[in-house]
């Protein structure tokens, strides 16, 4: 009877709390505005890991919240430029909600796995793509002009319709083949690049509403390397978080992580203090008449940024197999991000908002 009152609460929208809520104020130590996601550490603060947690802004309202499987609770919060905005934490049920973000595996189109969230989505190809003889080595992009999640309608679609073609929710007009596509790492060898073949075993660790995380591990090479790759896309943000390590390095070598540049239609590669941006020109230039605006982001590892066989690359030297972190990320013209300079904006947002990251106090 309890799960029966509990579930007709939440049909209704009401949340069930009890005891004294607690406080928790999100400081910005920055000069922007800032909307992102938090991560509070249950057991650091005290929070009751055992029993639900509501969060409401300054107005009352109930926030979407994600329990994470290594102990946080996620909240998205915005902040005004050096501000202060006060949530408060009680015990309750919240109320379920569309999720911002999510993903899977996609049998039905040769094992991809595609994830999304409310702005950009990003594909890997599978077994079932590297049996066929297909080479396939980098990340794909989805571009997206909603903030729904599509990405099972497009592929429930993909026997009447193309990928290919925008029918005005969101397509994949960029091309990968026999790259590293949008930010997919790789060992370099004799200063060449060991391109990556698909994934052989996944596990998605988190799907939503606030996170998706995914691990992706690929079978061991000739040399006796084995790589781990855990991609983590949040809601809100076009950068995608990759943490790669390999198994069985025997001598320090160099590891990569980069995207491929066209040469049809191509723009000037930029580069910056920790960063690389590009905008992309398509599959189809004159068809689609759009740009994909990509970037990898190295805001706390050192990297050498270079270009190599029509990439370009944050170089990681004397790599030894420990974990390599950096970012990835797209954006569509068609969508939230109107040109490259606006693009050049969002890249310096996000550095800086690693570099400085939000607060929080709980009390």
């Amino acid at each position: 009877m309890k799960q029966i009152f509990i579930m007709l609460l939440w049909f209704c929208g009401i949340s069930l709390t009890y005891a004294e809520p607690m406080t928790m104020t999100i400081s910005n130590p920055t000069a922007a505005q800032r909307h992102e996601l938090v991560e509070i550490d249950m057991r650091q603060w005290g929070l009751d890991v055992k029993h639900g947690l509501v969060v409401r802004d300054a107005f009352g309202i109930e926030q979407p919240t994600q329990r994470t499987q290594d102990g946080k609770l996620l909240v998205y919060v915005s902040v005004r430029p050096n501000g202060k905005a006060v949530y408060t934490i009680d015990k309750g049920w919240p109320v379920p909600v569309n999720s911002f973000v999510g993903g899977r595996q996609y049998p039905e189109r040769l094992e991809d796995i595609s994830f999304e969230n409310d702005r950009i989505g990003f594909r890997l190809y599978g077994p079932g793509l590297q049996k066929s003889g297909e080479k396939g080595f980098g990340h794909d992009v989805w571009v997206k002009r909603t903030p729904e999640l599509i990405l099972d309608e497009l592929y429930r679609n993909l026997r009447w319709i193309s990928f290919h073609c925008d029918y005005d929710k969101g397509l994949d007009c960029y091309a990968v083949g026999p790259t590293l596509g949008c930010g997919t790492p790789a060992l370099l060898k004799d200063g060449k690049i060991q391109y990556p073949w698909c994934y052989e075993r996944y596990r998605i660790i988190e799907n939503g509403p606030l996170r998706f995380m995914l691990q992706v591990d690929f079978a061991t090479t000739a040399d006796g390397t084995t790589e781990h790759r855990i991609l983590t896309l949040d809601r809100g943000s076009n950068f995608c978080e990759a943490t790669v390590w390999y198994d069985g390095i025997k001598t320090p070598t160099d590891v990569a992580a980069g995207f491929a540049i066209r040469e049809k239609g191509a723009t000037t590669v930029t580069t910056g203090d920790g960063y690389i941006q590009y905008a992309d020109p398509t599959i189809d230039p004159e068809k689609h008449q759009c740009q994909i605006y990509v970037a990898l982001l190295f805001p706390d590892t050192k990297v050498d940024i270079t270009e190599m066989e029509n990439h370009a690359l944050g170089i990681k030297r004397q790599y030894k197999g420990e974990r390599f972190h950096y970012y990835f990320g797209a954006a569509w013209s068609e969508y939230d991000v109107r040109s490259q300079e606006e693009w050049q904006a969002r890249i310096n947002g996000f550095i800086e908002a690693r570099k400085n990251p939000l607060t929080v106090t709980i009390k």
